[in-house]
């Protein structure tokens, strides 16, 4: 059947919304009633709530006596209200299979198609907003902004900024070096302004101006070597203390900070020290690296599939180098999750998805909610995936391009970024999705069947209440 936009006045139908329902201007008020509601923070469900969304915004919590009249009503019939879900680390456009060999060859009227594939399946697997570490500018989020296509919230952060061969150089040995004339531009992501080689405090400065005078958030940096990469080894720190100085200056400059890629102990300290404000991966943190980070309010944003078994498996990481760097990096991040847990940082929950769409994509996103709850306990991965994450995005200060209120609570006055699921998520992760299952699981159509309904901005993408 061909796809259509419902009117809210059709809620009641059982049926999947292709796509925005009813613009703001014209639905003004939803009603939510009979909810029991994870507000992003708490332990428990607070139940028997109704809450009211009037335009893009959370108006008013209350009981069964908060009521407007004229308004839309969808009754939650006892199913957890909760906010929209935040992936703090995607790459919608590192979307070409075959890994950095299958970028090389990729245009961009391949990928930025594909990365419209990417923005629709994160909305329909409950993400309302994403922070986009690396890969592509402003330009998607401004479609999505725009109503022309459905997906989240994008916190973009431009083109990986790394260092000559650093994790975002990502050419082969045969190529040449595109900051050595004159041979520029060499590699096809340089090219395409996926990333930029840059070196010293004057390239690192630019490259990072570069980035924010295309819309970009907050700026990625790679300061540390990376499994998936050619030219890096693990073991490497990559970027000089000032050339990283250099970059939390020129974002601050905009009012937005630094997040950098980093694995090793060293690399990350060096980070904090210079005043990053997050720290991507980080899985040979110590105890003393993760103490300062808390100190400091720097966020800790990690995958769990980054120390899964099953990573082993991963398609991208096949060959001869890349499978030694996973054992290497397997056993430097053995005491992890225990010094996570130890020390207890500020986190914030990401997929980290790279050259995988479909089946594939849906089954590592639903993977990492599992595996995260798993390993940290549901709370721990709602709130890394919700009010946490929320707070983390609020980091880009006037950047922000979302500035009406928070994201990640059901709280008067947040964004109306809501999801309704069947069950209490605090006792089964499964009802947004989670599977204990990756490269084997089942395939899943794109909709989570317990995912009932998705809301965004105000704006019902999906309801598959009765």
């Amino acid at each position: 059947m061909k796809s259509s936009k419902i009117a809210v006045g059709l809620f009641a139908v059982s049926a999947v919304i292709a796509g925005p329902a009813l613009s703001q201007d014209e639905q003004r008020q939803v009603l939510f009633i009979g909810c029991n509601v994870f507000d992003g923070v708490s332990e428990s469900l607070t139940e028997g709530r109704n809450v009211l969304v009037e335009g893009n915004l959370i108006a008013s919590i209350g009981d069964a006596s908060l009521s407007t009249e004229g308004a839309t009503v969808i009754d939650c019939d006892g199913r957890t209200l909760m906010p929209g879900l935040i992936d703090a680390h995607t790459h919608l456009y590192m979307n070409m299979p075959g890994g950095v060999g299958g970028m090389e060859g990729g245009t961009w009227d391949e990928i930025g198609p594909r990365s419209v594939h990417m923005a629709n399946e994160y909305l329909y697997s409950g993400f309302t907003s994403v922070r986009e570490m690396g890969g592509g500018g402003s330009g998607l989020k401004k479609t999505v902004d725009a109503g022309l296509v459905d997906g989240p919230r994008i916190y973009p952060s431009g083109a990986f900024v790394s260092q000559t061969s650093g994790h975002g150089d990502l050419r082969n040995a045969s190529q040449r070096n595109p900051n050595l004339p004159p041979y520029p531009n060499d590699s096809n992501a340089q090219r395409l302004g996926i990333t930029y080689v840059a070196d010293g405090v004057d390239g690192v400065m630019t490259a990072v101006r570069q980035n924010l005078s295309q819309g970009a958030t907050q700026i990625k940096l790679m300061a540390g070597g990376g499994v998936a990469s050619i030219l890096d080894p693990l073991h490497t720190l990559q970027y000089q203390p000032e050339e990283l100085d250099a970059a939390v200056r020129v974002a601050a400059d905009w009012d937005t900070y630094v997040a950098v890629h980093v694995f090793s102990d060293e690399g990350i300290m060096r980070a904090v020290e210079a005043g990053v404000k997050s720290i991507e991966h980080g899985f040979f943190a110590s105890r003393e690296t993760l103490q300062l980070m808390k100190d400091k309010d720097v966020f800790l944003v990690s995958q769990m599939t980054g120390i899964s078994p099953y990573l082993e498996q991963n398609p991208g990481l096949q060959t001869k180098t890349n499978q030694a760097k996973l054992a290497l990096a397997t056993d430097l991040s053995k005491d992890f999750v225990e010094n996570v847990k130890a020390i207890k940082p500020k986190m914030a929950f990401q997929t980290d998805v790279v050259f995988a769409t479909s089946e594939l994509l849906r089954s590592q996103l639903d993977y990492e909610k599992w595996f995260h709850a798993e390993l940290f306990g549901n709370h721990a991965m709602l709130v890394a995936a919700t009010s946490s994450a929320g707070e983390l995005l609020a980091y880009s200060g006037k950047a922000n391009p979302y500035l009406d209120g928070p994201l990640g609570v059901i709280e008067e006055g947040a964004y109306a970024d809501i999801l309704i699921v069947d069950g209490n998520p605090l006792e089964d992760i499964s009802v947004i999705g989670g599977n204990e299952k990756w490269y084997d699981a089942e395939p899943r159509s794109r909709d989570i069947l317990t995912m009932r309904l998705i809301m965004k901005d105000g704006v019902v993408y999906k309801n598959t209440l009765n």
